[in-house]
């Protein structure tokens, strides 16, 4: 995928909580699932999945964004 700055930005930054606030449709969800990914899988500093709190707006996306970790990480 090709990410903006910002994309980068949210999905790279480490050891500080991050709110991810922008429209609807700009791929927030997206953002959300690579971060998560990124940071468990770090082969320097993984964090567990357990000390993470990923939170959306909608069932929807909520119910998108477990989908797409799962069928990530299989």
């Amino acid at each position: 995928m090709d990410w903006t700055n910002e994309q980068l930005e949210a999905i790279n930054i480490r050891n500080a909580d991050t709110l991810i606030s922008a429209a609807a449709g700009s791929g927030k969800t997206a953002v959300l699932v690579e971060r998560v990914i990124r940071l468990i899988t770090d082969a320097d500093n993984p964090v567990n999945i357990d000390e993470l709190l990923v939170a959306t707006f909608t069932k929807a996306a909520a119910s998108g964004m477990k989908t797409k970790l799962t069928n990530a990480l299989m």
